[in-house]
């Protein structure tokens, strides 16, 4: 069975993937989405100072399915697209399978990371108006108080960590890689996210309708063009 391991955005949880579960499901793909710190199932664990930490964390989670699995691929949406890169390069250093792929959604190159509006120090106020744009976050959160209270932290510390990313030069994974960009994503730029080419031998890139968040309006449509797409990595080995 073919296995999909998904990281999530900036102040998201692995609960950004539910929806997709039954899906994939039928389909015969199995879906992992480990966790990172200080949020969902481990909103009491501190979070990570690095993303070079926080891919070794993920690896840490994922260990028993890297040592018994040769048939999986990894997709990363915005900061989790760093975090699967990261964490690829990391399982190509060690005795582990390597991917069939990695899909990096919504996400900047490695050596462009900088080239973003959003960043940790902006005020509440200036950073909900750029969440509101972005989509993501559901209306009754962004407008409770309290709520916002939570997330706030969480979202500041992980955009610290792309603004602290840094790379001493390009790196390629042994695996293809394949882009996937919203054609109206305010945040994130085509010529940035194309930059990916670099990282890879066999690169593709897929534009999609939509912001930031662009999987969510029609996401059955999504899920099924990720699924063939996941197919089609068989036909280009």
């Amino acid at each position: 069975m073919k296995t999909l391991i998904c990281f999530p955005s900036s102040g998201s949880s692995s609960s950004l993937f539910a929806p997709w579960k039954l899906f994939f499901e039928q389909k015969n793909i199995a879906l992992i989405c480990p966790e990172y710190p200080a949020r969902g199932r481990r909103f009491n664990d501190p979070p990570t100072k690095s993303i070079d930490a926080l891919a070794q964390d993920m690896m840490h989670q994922l260990q028993d399915e890297l040592k018994n699995n040769e048939d999986y691929h990894l997709f990363g949406h915005s900061l989790g697209g760093i975090v699967a890169y990261e964490l690829a390069l990391k399982i190509q250093q060690s005795p582990y399978k390597a991917p069939k792929s990695v899909f990096i959604s919504s996400s900047h190159a490695p050596h462009k990371r900088e080239k973003t509006s959003l960043k940790s120090h902006l005020s509440d106020s200036e950073l909900i108006a750029a969440l509101k744009q972005i989509g993501g976050l559901k209306q009754e959160v962004l407008n409770h108080p309290e709520l916002m209270e939570l997330v706030l932290p969480i979202i500041r510390a992980d955009l610290a960590l792309n603004e602290h990313y840094q790379i001493s030069k390009k790196v390629p994974l042994s695996c293809p890689i394949t882009t996937i960009h919203g054609t109206d994503d305010p945040v994130v730029k085509l010529e940035y996210i194309k930059e990916w080419k670099h990282y890879s031998e066999d690169y593709q890139h897929i534009n999609w309708p939509g912001d930031h968040f662009y999987f969510q309006p029609d996401l059955e449509r999504f899920l099924t063009a990720l699924a063939t797409s996941l197919e089609a990595v068989y036909k280009r080995d």
